[in-house]
């Protein structure tokens, strides 16, 4: 860890924090938290209020200055102890754009004058890439960034963006230049109170809750040039392909948290005759949070190239989904009636496991036809 590795005693204090913030200020609010599709504002307030909003932020910025490794930890214990992957999600959200993002891509200006802010948890950015109709796919992407003198006119719509609703800023993929059908892409910093740009509902999702997902318009957002995050031309692979492989990653430590959380309560209210079904799901589960562990470690080494990473996610994704098929054999042998909170943090996995499901199909594809061809 950046800035933690070399103090135990800290480390220690962080991972109490987070513990302390996941009985008191989520398991007690659970089922509210869980079925609800309105952001609580009190409990962002107890985020920012707690100091962990700044984990991600390098010491010099006023932060915690944990890297991916411990990332994945928080994760992991916010869900096992909280059972809310949307609340969680929020945080992670937050702190992987904040460590990735800005305080990896961003120029100095920009980070000194946001990294102190988005510590407090006084500001949070979103990451505006997907496009309604078009999703992530950069053949179908349209929004773009004229250059005028210094400054960027943009124009364009963005979707599926979480945190959207609440974000002070958003890190916009747009097309800064087009020949002969070939896009290029740059990430672009453009404050929410930019004059052209309207915040939207964007698309509904019902699950993964109270986690905020909205969307955005762009019409003639005139931005500074020097708001460019990272390399001119080169924010696909950057901004979108290696933030995917490292959010996933870090995300796996939270995954396998919230099947924890959900193995406890099958087992709080499971009859004796479920034991050795039970037992067969917790072994997976010590085996997903191996794999997981080391994701984390991996996305901390990871440079450029993250194919290995992104092979390794989509085994431990396999893996998942098996888990997620045992805890649905596992729930149809329960008793009746199940607690609210059971069946939703079942449908929070399971819905989860579902999301990209395409271009998991067509990745294995490509890792198929590599294998036949060797």
């Amino acid at each position: 860890m950046d800035d933690m590795t070399s103090n135990n005693a800290h480390t220690d204090e962080i991972t109490r924090r987070l513990t302390e913030f996941a009985k008191s200020e989520i398991r007690p609010r659970r089922e509210t938290l869980i079925s609800s599709g309105k952001f609580p504002k009190d409990l962002w307030t107890a985020f920012a209020a707690s100091g962990l909003a700044g984990l991600t932020v390098p010491a010099e910025f006023g932060g915690l200055g944990a890297d991916y490794t411990y990332v994945s930890k928080a994760g992991h214990l916010l869900n096992r102890i909280g059972g809310v992957p949307g609340a969680a999600m929020m945080f992670m959200s937050h702190w992987l754009i904040t460590r990735l993002h800005i305080a990896g891509d961003a120029p100095p200006d920009i980070k000194e004058r946001l990294l102190p802010e988005l510590s407090k948890g006084d500001k949070t950015i979103s990451v505006a890439i997907s496009e309604p109709g078009a999703g992530a796919h950069a053949k179908f992407l349209k929004t773009t960034a004229r250059r005028d003198g210094d400054m960027f006119v943009i124009n364009g719509e963005k979707a599926y963006l979480t945190n959207g609703p609440i974000a002070d800023h958003f890190i916009v993929l747009a097309i800064t230049k087009e020949e002969e059908a070939r896009k290029e892409f740059s990430a672009i910093l453009v404050p929410a109170t930019t004059d052209g740009l309207h915040k939207t509902e964007g698309v509904k999702i019902d699950f993964l809750h109270p986690c905020p997902h909205g969307g955005i318009t762009m019409k003639d957002c005139r931005v500074p040039v020097a708001n460019m995050i990272g390399t001119a031309g080169k924010a696909f692979a950057r901004t979108s392909l290696r933030m995917r492989a490292i959010e996933d990653a870090v995300g796996a430590g939270g995954q396998v948290g919230s099947m924890f959380c959900l193995l406890d309560d099958i087992a709080t209210d499971a009859p004796e005759a479920l034991a050795a079904d039970i037992g067969a799901v917790a072994t997976k589960l010590l085996a997903l949070d191996v794999i997981a562990s080391r994701l984390a470690v991996m996305a901390d080494e990871a440079g450029e190239n993250v194919q290995l990473l992104l092979e390794l996610q989509l085994g431990f994704h396999q893996q998942c989904q098996s888990c997620a098929n045992s805890f649905g054999d596992l729930l149809e042998k329960m008793p009746a009636p199940r607690r609210p909170e059971v069946d939703l943090l079942y449908r929070d996995i399971t819905k989860s496991l579902n999301i990209a499901r395409n271009a998991h199909a067509v990745r294995l594809t490509k890792i198929g036809r590599a294998r036949m061809n060797k």
